[in-house]
C-alpha cells in the first residue's frame, strides 16, 4: 500500500518515490517606493505575491524500488511548462502551482557511478486556485 505525502500533477512525494523533510511556504507583499528630497521615500502597497513553496528532501535509490530516476521525473513533468495540481496526502487540494527549480546532489556511490543518495531542493509558485485565473 503506498502512502502518498503530496502529489504535483503526476509526481507522487512518498517513502517509495520522493520523501520530503520540509515543506516551507513563504508568503510575500509588495511595496512600491517613491524617492522624496529630504525625506524617506514614500511606499505604496501593491498587493500580495504569489506564495512560493520549497520541498527538501532525500532519496535512497536502494529502497524498495526507489531507483535512481525520480528528479527526472520531475524534470519531465517541469519542462511541460503548465501549472499542475497540488493535493496533500490528506486530499486538501491547494490549487495550481509551476515548477520553477529543482537541483539535485547525490552522494554515497556505488559501482557504475549510480548514487545510493540524492538530496533534492523544489521551488514552486502558486499559480491559482483554478486554470482559469
Amino acid at each position: 500500500m503506498e502512502r502518498i505525502m503530496l502529489k504535483w500533477g503526476g509526481i507522487k512525494f512518498s517513502i517509495d518515490t520522493l520523501a520530503y523533510q520540509q515543506f516551507v511556504t513563504t508568503y510575500s507583499w509588495t511595496w512600491a517606493s517613491q524617492k522624496r528630497f529630504g525625506q524617506t521615500d514614500s511606499l505604496q502597497y501593491t498587493g500580495e505575491d504569489n506564495p512560493k513553496a520549497s520541498l527538501k528532501g532525500v532519496i535512497f535509490t536502494c529502497f524498495e524500488k526507489v531507483g535512481v530516476n525520480q528528479i527526472d521525473k520531475v524534470v519531465v513533468q517541469g519542462n511541460l511548462g503548465k501549472p499542475q495540481l497540488l493535493v496533500s496526502g490528506t486530499g486538501d487540494v491547494m490549487g495550481y502551482w509551476c515548477l520553477t527549480t529543482v537541483q539535485k546532489t547525490e552522494s554515497k556511490f556505488m559501482q557504475a557511478g549510480l548514487a545510493k543518495k540524492q538530496d533534492f531542493t523544489m521551488e514552486l509558485i502558486f499559480y491559482g486556485k483554478t486554470l482559469f485565473n
